[in-house]
């Protein structure tokens, strides 16, 4: 099945997309990819800062919610995610301009309305390396995006 850009699956416009593209998506798994740049909003002394890797995170789990939604339900409209709790979030390090990261996200529990995700960001060209990993949990809305 061939994915529709990434902005179709997002309720976010630019400057505010942090994830560029999936590169595996099924119905509980999702796997979206970023390459930092200088001139993105959330890079701070040539590093994505904090709010930037949480956004990331939050993006990516709203872009597997749309593919599931267009997909796999087959829905003309997807319902907008909310970030209800962040859990046991780590961050090992911020990831400098330039860099690649990769973003999966799991579905461990999905109740219709709330979906708790597993979230682990690693590099690109280090996939044993750890960036950021913890847990969070999105509710969706009855809005549509």
């Amino acid at each position: 099945m061939e994915l529709l850009p990434i902005e179709s699956y997002l309720p976010q416009k630019h400057p505010f997309i942090f994830i560029e593209r999936m590169s595996e998506v099924d119905q509980s798994r999702c796997r979206g990819e970023l390459t930092i740049k200088e001139d993105n909003v959330l890079v701070n002394d040539g590093h994505f800062i904090e709010s930037g890797i949480l956004e990331n995170i939050a993006q990516t789990c709203a872009a597997h919610i749309g593919y599931v939604e267009i997909h796999i339900r087959k829905s003309p409209h997807i319902r907008i995610g909310m970030v209800a709790q962040i859990k046991e979030m780590e961050v090992y390090r911020y990831p400098k301009v330039g860099e690649s990261i990769s973003t999966i996200v799991e579905t461990l529990d999905d109740y219709g309305e709330v979906s708790i995700y597993k979230a682990k960001i690693i590099n690109s060209s280090d996939e044993t390396e750890v960036i950021a990993e913890g847990e969070i949990r999105v509710v969706l809305t009855n809005k549509i995006g």
